[in-house]
């Protein structure tokens, strides 16, 4: 039988179950390694740390970042959350005393009315589907951080910073020209600069 699923969709689909296959024991190592690729990527850059930066919470197997969350909380870097308003996303603060709404998709989201938009943030933490060696990023197919960071240039903050397990490295990834450009992507072994 035939696929009617584009080529994106048919891989999106099959790397959404190979992390959903990773043990929890897995994935807590794999949280455990972004704290030290992290620090190793600035010394890298060379940047100067960030005051503002955006994560997310952990959903379908995505790499959590939790752990390098608290990290932030300890180093008095402020910290925010995607919130989806119409096709696009805003940012919340996200604390310890954060106060939580679902949104549309069952994720939940600060409950506030301030919000920073993304050029606001120097740091964009993004969950990925798939990545390739060249920085190419398959996300869940929703279009949302494409949209909201369409009209960013590459020299510009924030920094975009795809997090993501190993066996989500493809060798080539279908690109098409709404996918905005990463500027690094980190997984529990490796750091790819593009």
């Amino acid at each position: 039988m035939t696929s009617h699923l584009d080529p994106r969709q048919t891989l999106r689909r099959q790397l959404r179950q190979t992390r959903r296959n990773l043990s929890i024991s897995e994935q807590l190592d794999a949280a455990t390694t972004l704290i030290p690729c992290y620090i190793n990527l600035f010394e890298r850059l060379a940047i100067h740390p960030a005051k503002r930066v955006a994560l997310y919470l952990s959903n379908d197997g995505e790499i959590s970042p939790h752990l390098l969350c608290e990290f932030f909380w300890q180093q008095n870097i402020e910290t925010y959350l995607p919130v989806v308003q119409g096709k696009q996303l805003t940012f919340a603060r996200y604390c310890e005393e954060t106060v939580w709404q679902e949104n549309i998709f069952g994720i939940k989201e600060p409950m506030t009315t301030e919000y920073l938009s993304g050029n606001e943030l120097d740091i964009v933490l993004l969950p990925l589907v798939g990545f390739d060696s060249n920085g190419g990023r398959l996300g869940m197919g929703g279009g949302f951080y494409d949209r909201t960071f369409e009209n960013k240039r590459a020299d510009e903050t924030p920094l975009l910073i795809g997090l993501a397990h190993d066996c989500q490295e493809v060798k080539s990834l279908p690109i098409e020209g709404w996918d905005v450009p990463l500027q690094a992507i980190l997984t529990p072994t490796k750091i790819v600069l593009v």
